[in-house]
């Protein structure tokens, strides 16, 4: 056997034990014996990152893989007979979903209900592993109204999927908006004005400042004088003497005011003994007083009806002890 004949048969005898492993790994795996139906998507977004054989996750559960990553005008050539290129095409991803990590009883219904699915919110969304990590497809639940299912521009082979933004897109184009509304703002009117605020500010610290300062000054000053009429005044003799003779009053009420108070009541008990004695006499004094005020009444009347009757009539005749006027 020649040296080249040997050399072919050694590259056949490693050939067909590569291949004999593959197949039994690939069988031992059983890839090829699960049911999967494909699905299908398309984004107008950059997919940079997203590559066949990527991930595709339902909820975060691993469900399957991208099987086809391709433009829209070459899955779905146009017959319009356009002859300018579409920049806009979308970007048609096509995923490979196995059915039976839903259940034996749930596998079919999966993609036979997608619709029912895509009415209640089901989307496709691009996320990342990590910062530094690769893409894969999301297929999650998300507020229908907030994203609208939109129809692709073409009649899709297989069962659809609306795309929904990326989370990484959607803080682009909030930090997007942001950018245009400081853009909006004009930094420079504001500064000029903020200027203008500090420099009226300025002048009016510095002209209150020295007033606020010399009436600060004029009060210390003030102050001062106080405290030394205060100090004149606690060192002063006279005061220790009246503070001396105050405490002495003090000390002098003290003593006495008990005895005024027993002198006083004592006094008012013999005037209430005086003013129960003279009670009979008091009101006979007011009786006498009374009946003179009415003689004089009476008199005064008589008088003003006939004065010379008053003066020239004979005096009233004499009664006895008991004997009444005729």
């Amino acid at each position: 056997m020649s040296p080249s004949t040997e050399v072919k048969v050694g590259a056949f005898v490693v050939a067909s034990f590569a291949l004999l492993f593959g197949g039994v790994i690939a069988l031992g795996s059983g890839k090829f014996f699960h049911d999967t139906q494909i699905l299908e998507t398309s984004t107008r977004e950059s997919v940079d990152g997203l590559q066949v054989g990527s991930p595709v996750k339902y909820r975060g559960v691993p469900i399957g893989e991208i099987s086809a990553i391709s433009f829209a005008d070459r899955l779905y050539p146009s017959d319009d007979g356009s002859e300018e290129f579409d920049y806009g095409s979308p970007v048609v991803i096509r995923m490979k979903v196995r059915l039976d990590v839903f259940g034996p009883q749930q596998s079919g219904l999966f993609t036979k209900d997608i619709e029912r699915g895509v009415e209640k919110g089901l989307r496709a969304r691009m996320r990342s592993t990590g910062l530094t990590g690769g893409l894969f497809i999301e297929l999650d639940m998300v507020d229908g109204t907030a994203v609208a299912a939109l129809s692709p521009p073409y009649r899709p082979d297989h069962p659809y999927v609306p795309s929904a933004p990326s989370r990484f897109d959607e803080v682009l184009a909030t930090l997007e908006r942001i950018t245009a509304s400081l853009s909006k703002v004009d930094f420079e009117k504001i500064g000029s004005g903020a200027e203008e605020t500090l420099a009226n500010l300025n002048r009016v610290v510095d002209t209150r400042l020295d007033k606020l300062l010399a009436n600060a000054d004029d009060f210390v000053a003030e102050l001062g004088k106080s405290n030394e009429m205060l100090q004149r005044m606690l060192a002063n003799p006279k005061l220790h003497a009246i503070v001396d003779d105050g405490s002495a009053l003090a000390a002098d009420l003290r003593s006495s005011l008990p005895f005024a108070v027993q002198q006083y009541g004592e006094l008012g008990a013999q005037l209430n003994t005086a003013l129960a004695g003279s009670e009979y006499d008091l009101a006979r004094l007011v009786r006498a007083l009374r009946e003179t005020a009415e003689n004089l009444e009476a008199l005064s009347e008589r008088a003003g009806q006939d004065p010379p009757k008053l003066f020239f009539a004979q005096p009233p005749q004499k009664l006895a002890p008991g004997q009444s006027q005729p």
